[in-house]
């Protein structure tokens, strides 16, 4: 293990480490635009040139391996001088425009020029303008703000494995784009936004909607499949605008209680955003499935129309399950958090004592091309089915076929969503149950013809935790506000248990710790850490 030494630090590092990995280990910034831990540096930008001693020529940090002795220096007058022409080269052609352009506020070029370019540049000559490319109905391309980094080609080539990209033509006049006859595939194209250091590369799903230093950013899970990969949610008041990927290295990092979160900026470039991850398209652009439009916007109560109000719905279904006793039938979404499951399980089991429940199915999450090294998506469509099943184990509540609880015509049924429309299927064969009760966010033909419709919330808008396909319990943060008269789905629960019985499970982090305490699957998970609510804001998100 070389030891060596950087402005006047002595460091010890392990065999083939380079210069700007070690630097970055100590929170010495180095200025880079190429490099990226993902995939093999390039050594293209050279922004990342420091000073060694006895080399003549400044070394770029990202290929020169440490070695023990080494003298490096990063903060020379020479090392300046360089960055500074570097800027002023890269600069030469690239519009400045940043008021306009959509990268504004996370640019690593603006924040480089400020920090380390020149105050005026030898250039007069006219800017040259060209016209942006269409590299897939996702991803839109603007040559003139590209840096050539060529990080969005070596992903493809390295992590993706499948080539799609290149760089055409040479000097001035280079581009990136597809080889002739490939087209940038569904799959994985959102991630070259992320990694894109400039306003190169944007997706149209977010181009031009917000800025982004007016958007609240909250740490959270993908709900789109068991993967459990976790992601960003930048949203503003009601809204999410844009999900991208999170490094799973670092959730324990984010999720510690003492972690000071407002001390990620400026340091976000060189501490969280290099160390990206990467998503699946479907959990970058399929995110609006779980929160999508068509709220209800309070409770329905279609047995007894003239009572309305949250208390008079939740007195009657708790009066309602307390007459049917264990002739409850009930069926839970695998959206619902673990907290929900078990508040809901609770229910069922100790309060209506059923021993058996239904879990929604949802279609297997397959992967979008088999000879893609990236292989992201797990087990199915149900990002807390693992979860319920555990829970469900541990109380002794056997889980059947959704059919099969239908068609047991229990006195009461009572479904616990998201739904997702899921449930539509059995809108024919419910004739003949006495009342259904269904707690869902969103309007559907099922839920046309139930007897109580009580609102909750959608992903984006409830705290609490699920259960990857590997077992891994992991957090999901309220990101957004809730309109109308929507109430918390595990409010909801917990109420209806009050009102049978008198006992308060409390709220999330109180169940979760019930949870790990009772549950042996969860006795791994740390309480302290999963319940702390992290929301905060930064001027900087993308994942560079």
């Amino acid at each position: 293990m070389p030891t060596f030494e950087i402005d006047g630090k002595k460091i010890t590092v392990g065999q083939g480490v380079t210069v700007l990995e070690a630097a970055r280990s100590q929170g010495i910034e180095i200025p880079h635009f190429c490099y990226h831990e993902s995939f093999k540096s390039g050594g293209l930008c050279r922004m990342c040139l420091v000073e060694i001693e006895k080399m003549p020529k400044l070394q770029t940090s990202c290929t020169t391996v440490a070695t023990e002795g080494m003298v490096v220096k990063t903060t020379t007058d020479r090392v300046k001088q360089a960055r500074s022409a570097i800027l002023e080269f890269i600069l030469t052609n690239h519009p400045l425009d940043c008021p306009d352009c959509d990268q504004a506020g996370e640019c690593v070029l603006q924040e480089y020029s400020h920090k380390y370019g020149p105050d005026k540049s030898a250039f007069r000559e006219p800017k040259e303008l060209r016209e942006h490319i269409q590299l897939s109905e996702h991803i839109a391309y603007d040559p003139e703000r590209c840096i050539m980094c060529e990080r969005c080609v070596r992903y493809y080539r390295d992590v993706v494995g499948t080539e799609e990209l290149a760089v055409m033509q040479r000097g001035a006049h280079s581009e990136i784009t597809t080889f002739p006859g490939r087209q940038l595939d569904y799959g994985y194209i959102g991630n070259i936004a992320d990694i894109c250091p400039v306003g190169a590369l944007t997706t149209k799903d977010f181009r031009f909607k917000e800025r982004v230093y007016n958007l609240r950013t909250t740490e959270t899970i993908c709900p789109l499949c068991e993967a459990g990969c976790t992601i960003y949610v930048d949203a503003k008041k009601y809204t999410v605008y844009r999900v991208r990927s999170r490094n799973k290295n670092l959730t324990s990092l984010h999720e510690h209680p003492n972690r000071n979160v407002t001390a990620l900026y400026p340091k976000v470039f060189i501490d969280a955003i290099l160390r990206s991850s990467f998503i699946c398209d479907d959990g970058r652009f399929g995110y609006k499935k779980a929160i999508e439009n068509g709220a209800i916007p309070g409770p329905i109560n279609r047995y007894e129309p003239e009572n309305r109000t949250w208390n008079n719905v939740i007195s009657l279904v708790a009066q309602k399950i307390k007459q049917a006793g264990s002739k409850v039938g009930g069926i839970v979404s695998p959206f619902a958090t673990n907290e929900e499951a078990y508040a809901f399980l609770y229910l069922l089991k100790y309060i209506s004592g059923t021993n058996t429940i239904g879990v929604i199915d949802f279609p297997g999450a397959k992967e979008f091309n088999g000879a893609t090294k990236l292989q992201l998506r797990k087990g199915s469509q149900s990002p807390n089915l693992k979860g319920i099943e555990q829970i469900a184990g541990a109380l002794g509540i056997k889980i059947t076929p959704v059919e099969e609880v239908v068609a047991s015509k229990p006195e009461l049924l009572y479904v616990l969503g998201p739904t997702l429309n899921r449930m539509d299927a059995y809108t024919e064969k419910i004739g003949g149950i006495k009342f259904i009760v269904l707690q869902d966010f969103k309007a559907s033909a099922f839920a046309n013809n139930v007897h109580v419709v009580m609102p909750g919330f959608n992903f984006a808008q409830k705290d609490g935790t699920y259960t990857n396909k590997d077992g891994k319990v992991q957090r999901i943060r309220k990101a957004v506000d809730a309109k109308g008269d929507a109430r918390n789905d595990l409010d909801i629960l917990t109420d209806i248990i009050y009102n049978i019985s008198g006992k308060k499970l409390g709220s999330f982090d109180n169940i979760l710790g019930l949870m790990v305490k009772e549950i042996p699957f969860f006795n791994g998970a740390d309480a302290a850490i999963l319940t702390t609510g992290i929301n905060f804001r930064k001027a900087a998100g993308r994942l560079w």
